[in-house]
Parts: C-alpha cells; structure tokens; sequence
C-alpha cells in the first residue's frame, strides 16, 4: 500500500536501481548525481529519500524456515523461527518498521532469546 502511494505520488519521483554519486546543496540537499541502468544522469531535488536493501536476503536459509509472502522470515514475540535454535532479527524477519533502531532492539531480543534457549536445551548452564 505504501509503495503504490510513492508510486503515483505526483510530487515524487522514483528511481530504481539507481546509485546516488553525489549530492549538493547548502543547509539542504537541493541536487544529486546517480548512475542507473540508463548511464549517469543529475535531478535538481528538494528532498531524498535512500532505501536499500528492500528484498529481504533468505535464499541460503533451508526450507524448515518458514517466510511470509514477501520472503521475509517469520517470527513469534521472541524472535523465534520455525526451526528450534534458529531466531531471527532486522529487516529479513516480518517485524513491520523496517527501522535501524527498531533492527538492532530486535537484535538484543534475538541473542537473549537464544541465551534462554541455550540454557533450557541444556547446551549451557547460566552464570
């Protein structure tokens, strides 16, 4: 839903696989440089927004972990997956915000999730 609204968001325009090589401006960024599949081109702008990395990385992951329709690893409350001892965090599990700060508290679950299920399986004894 989000995406279709940039899309066809008249103020806005969306370049794709585009590299950005330089951006200028004063207190704010009033132009940019990129590289796309077309060659190298500049775009006078009055604001940028980068997002990278939207397709979630799961092909390595075996089949025993169950994704969502987008790709994404799915997890419970405490960061488990479908697979015992396995957790996950950040933008490749289903958590909704795909934020940094959001990322790494999901991280800190996960390794104290694991920790837990470390001891309970009897792998190691806490200190």
């Amino acid at each position: 839903v989000r995406r279709k609204k940039v899309l066809e968001a008249e103020k806005m325009e969306v370049y794709t696989s585009a590299q950005v090589t330089a951006m200028s401006g004063d207190k704010f960024v009033k132009a940019i440089d990129f590289r796309d599949e077309k060659g190298e081109g500049s775009e006078e702008v009055a604001g940028v927004f980068i997002e990278i990395g939207s397709v979630p990385s799961t092909a390595f992951l075996p089949s025993e972990i169950a994704l969502n329709e987008l790709g994404e690893i799915v997890i419970d409350s405490n960061n488990r997956t479908s697979l015992p001892g396995v957790f996950a965090a950040g933008d490749v599990s289903n958590v909704v915000e795909k934020q940094i700060i959001i990322a790494a508290g999901e991280g800190a679950k996960a390794a104290l999730s694991a920790y837990a299920w470390l001891i309970d399986s009897g792998y190691m004894t806490a200190s």
